[in-house]
């Protein structure tokens, strides 16, 4: 980050998210330059979409790979977020992308769900589509939670 900028976390305390915290996730950082909007926020369900604009484009003219899979990322991190145990924090472990085909058009949308709710990890599908409701891409992640131990300073 240049010295100009300033970036003020959401939270930086552990624990479970609220759907506030969750919605506020977009409003900064990288999430807001990738134009995340999102359109439901449960703790079995994140949906999402995101306008696309020039710099979300490939150079064959279809959204980026970079573009699904950081809003599936954002996604699932948004779900485990908000099913955290008291004193946990959580990171993405893994995540695997099938693309199915090119993602045309004005509105890519995303449908987020866990797979898996544990108290050490959690596992998350999104599926992205095209404006036309056709799917684009699978995604799965496995989201790590990780117990914080207080400083004893």
């Amino acid at each position: 980050m240049t010295q100009n900028t300033t970036f003020v976390p959401i939270r930086t305390v552990p624990g479970c998210w609220s759907e506030e915290d969750i919605r506020r996730m977009p409003t900064q950082g990288f999430q807001k330059n990738l134009g995340i909007v999102l359109d439901k926020v449960t703790k079995e369900r994140i949906i999402a979409h995101i306008d696309i604009e020039g710099h979300h484009i490939n150079s064959a003219g279809a959204v980026h790979g970079g573009v699904i899979m950081s809003l599936a990322d954002s996604l699932g991190a948004m779900g485990a977020l908000q099913n955290l145990g008291a004193t946990y924090i959580t990171s993405t472990l893994e995540s695997k992308t099938n693309f199915l085909r090119p993602c045309v058009g004005v509105r890519i949308s995303a449908d987020c769900q866990p797979l898996h709710l544990g108290r050490n990890t959690s596992i998350w599908h999104t599926i992205v589509c095209n404006d036309g409701g056709r799917i684009c891409a699978h995604v799965w992640q496995t989201q790590i939670h990780v117990a914080q131990i207080p400083d004893a300073s």
